[in-house]
């Protein structure tokens, strides 16, 4: 059913995805688990200034707590709790986007449900597809409510907001533009339908907005993506020969996993040669990965401190470690030719 019709969308850095909405909170004194006397960052004054928030804070630090005494992975788990602190200090001043993120957050460490039928509050697009995300947050108190929705790919992102009524667990979006979008609730997950197609919601060029949103806790419960979940390499053995050669560039080149495209192998090694790049970045994120067996020749773009783009050739094979293969070359020439490159191996 439509209501409005407020129509955001627009091309944005992936950074953007995340909207931060700036909420007024009155300083006051309440017990987090922090220094509010020394508080400086928007989103550690709002903490601070809400007496939920605040509680809701203290009560994480508890289990926070709990957790690692509990935990027989304590590096898996601080890993999920800097990811959750990142979508957490993206909330700003927002009160609101805090009281939820510090909700999903307690009860992937408490282990209890969050309400199943709630309707307002954010939840993260549930997708392995490398470099894709989505964001859909409704507020308000059914059965009007209003709903702001976010896609991204690589570097293009949109966004799209309106106002629907509640018809049990289901809502119907149709917009004056042609826009048309279908939510339905399943337990704690919004199921998003578009069914104008691509493109009537104002997607840009590869985003889309449908699939099935789920909280916070559910997101931080996935295993990080690495080159293997990628399948950027075939098993374990390679992965752990790519972390050790690339040391901090490994998570450079797993950012690069956004799109692909199969490349020839103009050496003769035998080897499986892929070449990954960020969908709108494809000169400045970009890598290429030929491997066999355990064998590795690996090229990445990078910025230097002058923020100018220059290539990256890592090898564990010795005869190559101050050559560069044929099929390296012509990737590098294919982005451009005076590409400085430093051989790090």
């Amino acid at each position: 059913m439509e209501n409005d019709n407020h129509r955001s969308c627009a091309l944005l850095p992936r950074a953007a995805l995340l909207v931060t909405l700036f909420a007024a909170t009155t300083p006051a004194s309440h017990a987090a688990s922090f220094d509010c006397n020394k508080a400086s960052p928007p989103v550690e004054t709002a903490i601070c200034g809400n007496k939920e928030v605040s509680k809701l804070d203290g009560d994480l630090a508890v289990a926070w707590k709990d957790a690692l005494a509990r935990s027989k992975n304590v590096t898996a788990l601080k890993t999920a709790q800097r990811r959750w602190l990142a979508e957490r200090n993206a909330c700003g001043a927002d009160s609101s986007c805090l009281a939820d993120r510090y909700r999903e957050r307690l009860a992937a460490l408490t282990g209890n449900s969050l309400a199943a039928d709630r309707w307002d509050q954010t939840r993260w697009l549930n997708t392995d597809a490398a470099g894709v995300g989505g964001q859909l947050t409704f507020t308000g108190s059914p059965p009007n409510l209003h709903f702001s929705i976010q896609g991204v790919n690589g570097a293009n992102a949109s966004g799209y907001d309106g106002d629907v009524t509640l018809t049990g667990d289901e809502a119907h979006y149709r917009g004056k533009d042609g826009c048309q979008l279908d939510f339905s609730r399943k337990a704690t997950r919004i199921l998003v339908r578009e069914k104008s197609g691509g493109g009537k919601c104002g997607e840009a060029s590869g985003v889309g907005l449908g699939g099935e949103y789920v909280t916070w806790a559910k997101v931080a419960a996935k295993p990080q993506a690495d080159l293997v979940t990628l399948k950027v390499l075939d098993d374990a053995s390679q992965n752990k020969a790519a972390h050790s050669l690339l040391g901090k560039d490994y998570e450079t080149v797993v950012d690069t996993v956004n799109m692909s495209d199969p490349q020839q192998d103009l050496d003769g090694f035998g080897a499986n040669v892929q070449h990954f790049f960020v969908r709108g970045l494809a000169d400045t994120n970009a890598s290429i990965v030929m491997h066999r067996g355990a064998q590795l020749w690996i090229g990445v773009l990078v910025f230097d401190s002058g923020n100018h783009v220059r290539m990256r050739y890592y090898t564990n094979v010795p005869e190559w470690k101050q050559r560069l293969p044929k099929t390296l070359r012509a990737w590098h020439d294919s982005i451009d030719k005076n590409l400085p490159i430093d051989m790090m191996s």
